[in-house]
């Protein structure tokens, strides 16, 4: 006795797609434009900033580049530029 086949198989979405428990998906900062433009101000600006990691090491320095996952941070204006993703960050403070 063979079972019939389904014709349309159901995909499922990732578990991070799945929406909010409250019933509507959750907003970013990335998808409303504010964690851009905050960059964007701290690399025109030239801000000293404060990089606390979640593991707890932190970097101070100037913010010279960002893009969607990672940005750049110079110590000084003329030493070593340190690429860190944004998924690593604890905090980011302006001095």
């Amino acid at each position: 006795m063979a079972f019939p086949r389904r014709r349309h198989s159901r995909k499922r979405r990732p578990e991070h797609f799945n929406s909010h428990p409250g019933g509507s998906d959750p907003v970013g900062l990335e998808s409303t434009g504010s964690e851009s433009a905050f960059f964007k101000s701290l690399v025109d600006s030239h801000a000293k900033v404060t990089v606390v990691l979640k593991n707890g090491e932190r970097f101070r320095g100037h913010i010279r580049y960002y893009d969607r996952h990672c940005f750049s941070i110079g110590l000084s204006t003329k030493g070593p530029r340190f690429f860190l993703r944004k998924a690593s960050v604890c905090y980011i403070a302006e001095e």
